[in-house]
C-alpha cells in the first residue's frame, strides 16, 4: 500500500544503524545492582504489534540497568500464561498483551465467571458431622458466563489478577489501546448510509467481511455480531495479517474489515471506524504479564514508566514505521521512539 509516511520511514531506516542497541540515556534511571540480575526474558507476545511492545519494554530495562533477552513466547494466551506460571529457563518474565482478550482467553471467553463460587460442602451447609459424610461428594455450582464485553477497562484489569495463576501478575495499564474495531472506506460508508455497526446490520447479508484468522469463532466475530447486532454478513473472508486486511479493504476486495483501532492505514487511508453502541469490541489497554517473583522492584518501575508514557497515538506511530513499503524492523522502531522520547 503506498503511505504519504514512506518518505519519512526512509530517514528512519538510516538513523536506525545509529539507534539499534542504544539506552535511552539521560531520561533514564540506572539501579547499580540491576546488572548483577540475570537477564530479563521479553516474550514477542501473539502478534506483530506486541512484538514492538517487547523491544520497547527491552529497552527501557536497559535504560534501567538490565541485561534482557526477547525471545519468542507460545502462540496462545493460555500457553503463555502456563509457561509463566511453572518458570524454568525458557520461560518469558515479561509479555505484552492486551487486557480484554487476555481476560477473555483466561476465562474461555466468559463463560468461567471469576466471581462464581463453589456450592458448600454438605457440613459446611448443615452441620452434618464430617465423618458420617466423608462418602458425600459436594457439586459445584455451574460458573455463570459473565459480560466481560461490557466491562470498562478499570473493571478488566481489577479482574485479571481473579483469573491468573499463582506467580503470574500484571504490572500497570497503560492508556494505549489498540481494539478490534470494523472499519469502511468512505465510499462504502456513503454508498449505505453507515456511521455505526447497527447502520451495518441493516445492509449485513449484501457485504462481505475481511476478518483476521479465526474471528468467527471468537465471541466478538460471528456470535457477537449476530446477537448484538442481528448482523449475519454475506460472507466472512479470513486473512492472515492487517495490512493484507487494509489492502483488500482499499482494493474493494472486501466491504468490511475488522482493523485493528492503533493500526495506521486507518488515518492513512481515510477509513471510517464504525461506532459500536453495544459494545460488541471489549476493551483493549496494553498491558505487561509478569512473572511476580521474578522481577526486582526497579525492573518494575522502569515498565511501569513507560506503561505510563505510552498512548494510543504512539502505537499508531509505531505501527506505520514498522509496516507499508518500506518498513523497519520491530526492534528499531522501539529504539527509534525510546530514543525520542526520552526524559
Amino acid at each position: 500500500m503506498k503511505r504519504w509516511f514512506v518518505a519519512v520511514v526512509a530517514v528512519l531506516a538510516a538513523l536506525t544503524v545509529v539507534l539499534t542497541g542504544c539506552s535511552g540515556g539521560e531520561g533514564s534511571t540506572s539501579d547499580p545492582s540491576a546488572s548483577e540480575h540475570r537477564p530479563i526474558r521479553i516474550g514477542k507476545g501473539l502478534t506483530h504489534e506486541s512484538e514492538t511492545l517487547a523491544y520497547l519494554y527491552a529497552g527501557a530495562l536497559r535504560d534501567a540497568g538490565y541485561k534482557t533477552e526477547v525471545i519468542d513466547s507460545a502462540t496462545s494466551r493460555e500457553q503463555y500464561v502456563e509457561d509463566m506460571k511453572v518458570g524454568g529457563d525458557s520461560s518469558p518474565d515479561v509479555v505484552p498483551d492486551y487486557s480484554g482478550n487476555l481476560l477473555l482467553g483466561l476465562t474461555h471467553g466468559g463463560k468461567d465467571n471469576p466471581q462464581a463460587s463453589a456450592t458448600p460442602s454438605p457440613t459446611e451447609s448443615s452441620g452434618i458431622d464430617p465423618r458420617a459424610s466423608a462418602s458425600v461428594t459436594p457439586s459445584p455450582t455451574p460458573t455463570a458466563d459473565f459480560n466481560v464485553h461490557g466491562m470498562s477497562s478499570s473493571d478488566i484489569t481489577a479482574t485479571l489478577p481473579k483469573v491468573l495463576p499463582d506467580g503470574v501478575g500484571t504490572l500497570n495499564a497503560s492508556s494505549a489501546e489498540n481494539k478490534d474495531a470494523l472499519v469502511v472506506n468512505r465510499i462504502t460508508a456513503a454508498k449505505f448510509k453507515l456511521s455505526t455497526i447497527s447502520d451495518v446490520a441493516e445492509k449485513c447479508q449484501e457485504l462481505t467481511f475481511g476478518v483476521p484468522k479465526d474471528f468467527p469463532s471468537k465471541t466478538y466475530g460471528e456470535k457477537g455480531l449476530r446477537d448484538l447486532y442481528g448482523c449475519s454478513p454475506k460472507k466472512f473472508v479470513e486473512v492472515d495479517n492487517q495490512e493484507d486486511l487494509a489492502n483488500q479493504l482499499a482494493s474493494g476486495q472486501v466491504d468490511v474489515a475488522d482493523i485493528f483501532s492503533a493500526s495506521a492505514a486507518i488515518p492513512d487511508n481515510n477509513y471510517l471506524v464504525l461506532e459500536d453502541p453495544k459494545a460488541n469490541f471489549v476493551a483493549q489497554q496494553v498491558i505487561p504479564v509478569v512473572r511476580k517473583d521474578e522481577l526486582p522492584d526497579s525492573a518494575r518501575d522502569a515498565i511501569n514508566s513507560l506503561s505510563g508514557k505510552l498512548a494510543t497515538a504512539d502505537l499508531i506511530f509505531l505501527d506505520r514505521l514498522t509496516t507499508g513499503d518500506q518498513p523497519i524492523s520491530a526492534e528499531d522502531a522501539a529504539n527509534f521512539w525510546l530514543k525520542e522520547n526520552d526524559g
